[in-house]
């Protein structure tokens, strides 16, 4: 029996400017409530930018946060993963603005409570990237952070992201680089992953694997994607996505996922 739904975000269950039909999904939960099903949010998003995206219904559901660093149910904090040490994120920012990919490069450090931006940082950047993030400082040095981090985040030139991802995980080690869309990888710890807070949350409801449906569309997802017991991409995933899925359904912008989510409730 299915009791567990989990999906990405950006370029999965929500539309392209970034939005969800609320009604919908209130019918959803209300459905999801009588048959003891949980909706769990999985996404690289921050805790708290996740929180606002669901307000109204964040004491109903669970969030996936970090891309699997943090887990939250109805209100309470279940795991946290170790934090990247300082030494790691100043030297491998170092090195990627010394690199043949730094010249255009936009760097933001994710921690709990916040992000962090240089403020000699793109002016476009910076706005552009802002909304994303409940609570942004701007820093003259990214060692002025004493905050735990738990994500660090570098945008590039289109035509760029690629190579300076593959650049990234052939250079450093103990963090992996993932594409998450918008031109921008999230680099992370290479033990963390969705997958890690997926497992967190069903060890701390008592589920399994085959209890989970989960739904993706880009890099970041995969591991998730590869735990859970059905798994769904979007029509608009990135092709190695679509590889590994049971079904590929509609377009995040025709809100596929709550289309499926209501044939399953009709099913089951």
């Amino acid at each position: 029996m299915i009791k567990l739904i989990a999906t990405d975000m950006d370029g999965t269950f929500l539309r392209e400017d970034h939005q969800f039909n609320r009604d919908r999904f209130r019918k959803i939960l209300d459905q999801f409530h009588r048959k003891g099903y949980l909706f769990a949010a999985a996404s690289g998003r921050s805790l708290l930018s996740l929180q606002a995206i669901f307000q109204g219904f964040e004491d109903e559901m669970a969030f996936v946060a970090e891309n699997g660093s943090i887990v939250s149910y109805k209100g309470k904090m279940i795991f946290e993963d170790q934090p990247i040490e300082p030494i790691v994120y100043l030297e491998l920012v170092r090195r990627l603005s010394a690199s043949p990919y730094g010249q255009n490069s936009c760097v933001v450090l994710s921690g709990k409570n916040g992000a962090y931006l240089l403020k000699s940082g793109d002016r476009e950047f910076i706005e552009r990237i802002s909304p994303f993030y409940v609570k942004t400082s701007l820093v003259s040095d990214f060692s002025e952070v004493t905050e735990d981090i738990v994500k660090i985040v570098a945008t590039f030139p289109t035509g760029e992201v690629e190579v300076a991802q593959e650049w990234l995980n052939q250079e450093f080690d103990g963090v992996t680089a993932v594409t998450t869309g918008f031109n921008s990888v999230d680099i992370i710890l290479s033990d963390s992953h969705k997958a890690v807070g997926l497992s967190k949350l069903c060890e701390y409801c008592g589920l399994e694997a085959t209890d989970v449906v989960a739904f993706g569309d880009n890099q970041n997802d995969l591991e998730m994607l590869e735990f859970a017991g059905i798994a769904l991409a979007t029509s608009n995933a990135r092709p190695e996505v679509k590889q590994i899925v049971d079904r590929v359904i509609g377009h995040c912008n025709d809100e596929a996922v709550l289309a499926y989510i209501e044939e399953m409730l009709d099913e089951y």
